[in-house]
């Protein structure tokens, strides 16, 4: 062997050039210098930064949640993490259920905002000053229109700007012009305004954070309202809301009823009173609507007003996310704050008339609200530090919202629909209904300490309004989620209907001590979740009797009778509920007549205060500690042992289960034995009650008594 060739070796490091190798060896060396691999190139910072997006992109598409699909933000670790996305299920399961959102798959390349660039370009065909076309999507038939501009502007090198437009056909007509302007709104004296303003601050916007208070104050104090036709509108709107707290004779239609509170301010308001797109005063005005329709002889008019202002922040593109800047801005929080606003509304008021959502989680991608109270937007947005702010609790309630809105879509959507999806068959809900279960305790874990509800420890101020409400918000999802199975005759049947019965016990525990506390008109949002709580726990002695377990009387009837005080007292302002008080008192009795006559039933300032007697015995609530004593209209009796209470006689048709005039709900539960198929079915089957008309509730409840006139028509 005269040489080596060798192709690795320590050549280099040798005075002469060979590798140790051949000098080893005496050999002549053969060594090849192999081609040295070349360094990274200068990285520019503009590829820096296409790498960090890159990798930014690549997180969210493989996070469990849709909040990291959005920007992230430099903002305290539980803000990010406070989001609807949370509340969307893992999306380990079958890929039909969740389809990922459109963002996530998103290039950093490739910003969404096709739709916003889009009426963009057709704004400059207008030469109506300030007047926009409104949001396109990328199907909008303009859209092959918008690219073709845009190759055009790229091949001449300068934007199109067209001076040929007709103003016939490209203007509003004069005769489509608003009148609204020449509209004048009554507004209430200056101390009126101001009392009702502290209301509505007081009672709505702790829970409902729609106007930044600072802003709206001041626009007041200026006078806006009276220059300002839409923020007069507003304003008017704000009025109608806050009069359901007041006892002023000022927010009274003179000489008619407390129900009556609020209507002078909300009759005069204009709907659909102009053809282009509205203001963000309008679109607080249609958030603020719904809360007054809630109150009036047609709370399904409230999800007609969701619905149209839902359109209106479509077509003004609010439901997409805005570039990103670098500091944040005002106008656009209080477009975030409407928005979220409609969110959830409508959850809440779909599940309340059982209509369905309007918008899905995987057709907008705004931007959270700041958690940054409102006095401190004057402060570059910052929240101070250790202080927690009063928007963490908005942002958690839409996290609930979103679990809702889960639930709605694969519960109790359509057969058609859940095949489409592929979201068909027991497996399937059993699935469905576990996951739901995971993604509530997920969230129960992440709820900060301020907003924890401790019934013996609760928070104070502010916070107490706060922790209440999502609390009860938290327990009524639990029951809506298991619900459609607590009549079930399968093994998910008895364990859903004992969630549901700890979480009505939740509900009206909670409700009785926010009434207890802060004696005010309960909120919508409290409302609808003690009805359907009261159902449940007589539904629950009912199936627990027929399974032959003992009935824990003393505490399940003290439950409902919170839940009949709460109704009543909140019948005195909202007349929807005067019905549902009606509907649980007879379903309480077992469709028997009480002893209200038709003429009491009929008119409300008739009606006992307090929950009426339903037997011979002495019977009202088991609130903790008095009951409201300053309440908006009549006063309400005080609370004493429900032991005492014995149910009204039972109808004659019921004699199969050996029933008989005169005995109490205990003694029926101890002869009901084992219940028909068709009775439970009734208890079971709750109807939507405040859509139901007369004939449907006959029909629903067959027996129940025809003298009584249940919706006042």
């Amino acid at each position: 062997m005269n040489s080596i060739n060798v192709d690795a070796g320590d050549g280099p490091k040798t005075l002469d050039g060979r590798c140790s190798n051949c000098v080893a060896f005496g050999s002549a060396c053969t060594y090849i210098q192999p081609p040295k691999k070349r360094g990274p190139k200068n990285i520019t910072i503009e590829e820096l930064k296409k790498e960090n997006e890159s990798l930014k992109a690549k997180l969210r598409s493989l996070s469990l949640c849709s909040l990291c699909s959005q920007q992230l933000q430099p903002f305290p670790a539980h803000r990010n993490g406070s989001s609807r996305s949370s509340a969307v299920i893992d999306k380990s399961t079958a890929d039909s259920d969740h389809a990922p959102s459109p963002v996530d798959n998103e290039s950093p390349d490739e910003p969404d905002f096709p739709g916003a660039e889009m009426a963009a370009q057709f704004d400059k065909f207008s030469l109506e000053p300030g007047r926009r076309t409104g949001y396109m999507g990328p199907a909008s038939s303009f859209g092959l229109a918008s690219n073709a501009i845009k190759m055009k502007e790229k091949y001449l090198g300068r934007p199109i700007r067209s001076h040929s437009c007709r103003p016939l056909f490209w203007n509003i007509l004069p005769w489509e012009k608003p009148t609204h302007d020449r509209v004048q709104y009554v507004f209430p004296a200056n101390d009126l305004i101001a009392s009702l303003m502290e209301l509505y601050f007081t009672n709505v916007h702790n829970t409902l954070p729609l106007l930044h208070r600072p802003t709206f104050e001041r626009s007041v104090a200026d006078g806006l309202h009276h220059t300002n036709v839409e923020f007069g509108g507003t304003l008017l709107a704000v009025l109608a809301v806050a009069s359901r707290y007041s006892n002023d004779p000022r927010v009274f239609v003179a000489g008619d009823a407390s129900l009556s509170s609020g209507w002078k301010f909300a009759s005069q308001i204009r709907i659909l009173h102009k053809l282009y797109e509205p203001s963000i005063y309008e679109l607080q005005m249609y958030c603020l609507l719904p809360l007054f329709a809630l109150g009036t002889s047609v709370p399904q008019a409230s999800w007609l007003y969701i619905g149209l202002g839902i359109r209106f922040l479509q077509q003004r593109s609010e439901h997409r996310r805005k570039r990103t800047s670098q500091t944040p801005d005002a106008e656009d929080e209080m477009w975030k704050r409407v928005f979220w606003s409609f969110v959830t509304l409508e959850r809440v008021s779909c599940l309340f008339l059982g209509r369905p959502m309007g918008v899905h989680v995987e057709e907008y991608d705004v931007d959270l609200p700041l958690e940054v109270d409102d006095e401190y937007w004057d402060s570059d947005f910052k929240q101070p530090e250790g202080k927690p702010s009063q928007l963490s609790y908005f942002i958690f309630h839409l996290r609930l919202c979103e679990i809702l809105a889960d639930a709605m879509r694969r519960l109790y959507g359509s057969k058609k629909s859940k095949i489409l999806l592929g979201w068909d068959g027991p497996e399937w809900e059993q699935r469905a209904v576990a996951e739901l279960d995971s993604a509530m305790n997920d969230f129960i874990d992440t709820i900060p300490q301020h907003l924890r509800w401790d019934p013996e420890n609760p928070p104070q101020g502010t916070f107490f309004d706060q922790a209440a409400i999502l609390h009860i918000t938290y327990n009524h999802i639990l029951i809506a989620i298991h619900r459609p199975y607590i009549q079930k005759t399968t093994a998910q049947g008895a364990p859903s209907l004992s969630i549901c019965a700890r979480a009505a016990r939740a509900i009206l525990s909670t409700a009785g001590i926010w009434l207890a506390k802060l004696q005010r008109i309960p909120l919508p949002s409290i409302i609808n979740p003690v009805f359907v709580s009261g159902v449940v726990l007589i539904v629950y002695m009912l199936a627990t009797k027929r399974a032959g377990l003992p009935v824990h009387r003393n505490k399940d009837l003290a439950h409902v009778a919170t839940a009949m005080e709460v109704l009543k007292i909140a019948e005195s302002r909202l007349q929807p509920v005067g019905r549902l008080w009606e509907i649980l008192r007879d379903i309480w009795s077992l469709d028997t007549p009480m002893s209200v006559t038709e003429n009491q039933a009929n008119d409300i300032t008739a009606l006992t205060p307090g929950v009426p007697n339903f037997g011979p015995a002495p019977f009202t609530t088991a609130l903790p500690g008095p009951l409201p004593s300053n309440l908006p209209g009549d006063s309400y009796s005080q609370s004493v042992q429900p032991d005492s209470w014995e149910g009204a006689p039972l109808s004659h048709e019921s004699q199969s289960h050996s029933f008989e005039p005169g005995m109490s709900i205990e003694q029926l539960l101890d002869a009901a034995g084992p219940l028909d198929d068709d009775l439970m079915s009734m208890w079971m089957a709750t109807p939507n009650i405040a859509d139901m008309s007369e004939n449907d509730w006959n029909a629903y409840g067959p027996h129940s008594d025809a003298n009584v006139n249940w919706f006042g028509q």
